[in-house]
């Protein structure tokens, strides 16, 4: 007879992935799903709204608007690299009413898939890879991302002059 194993989420992860930081991931309630998704090797999925907001920026512009959030020492939080764009995970209702070009808030609930934080730069899962990887809690700001992309729109559209 084979005992069965119950274990938390802390000691799953410890258990399929190594410790992990899943701060950012605990308010989503997803987090046995997506560590079970993570230790097959496939992406995991989690709501957008919960636990934080998605704002997807053009490729383009994207890893300028990092740079200046990052010169800025503006809240920077896990930000992912997807085939339809750059998702930056921001807090909570600080996207609200985002308007800005070629840019968009992801409806709430909108399922997001997510691989595992190992997956950085140029090593990819689904077409999927963390421009910076999440640890803790922390998300980005709306109003310093929108300022960022601001600012990085700007300087695109004048290199291209």
């Amino acid at each position: 007879m084979n005992p069965t194993l119950t274990h938390t989420d802390a000691d799953l992860s410890d258990l399929i992935l190594g410790p992990l930081e899943l701060g950012w991931l605990r308010p989503t309630g997803r987090v046995p799903d997506v560590l079970r998704a993570w230790g097959h090797g496939a992406l995991g999925e989690a709501p957008a709204g919960p636990a934080w907001d998605v704002v997807r920026l053009p490729t383009g512009v994207a890893y300028e608007t990092v740079r200046r959030l990052r010169t800025a020492r503006a809240p920077l939080g896990p930000v992912l690299a997807t085939p339809l764009g750059v998702d930056f995970l921001v807090t909570p209702g600080s996207a609200d009413g985002w308007n800005a070009p070629d840019s968009a808030r992801l409806p709430d609930r909108t399922l997001v898939p997510l691989p595992h934080p190992d997956y950085c730069e140029s090593r990819h899962l689904g077409n999927r890879s963390w421009v910076v990887r999440p640890t803790g809690t922390e998300l980005t700001d709306g109003p310093a991302l929108r300022d960022a992309y601001a600012l990085a729109r700007a300087t695109a559209q004048e290199a291209a002059r």
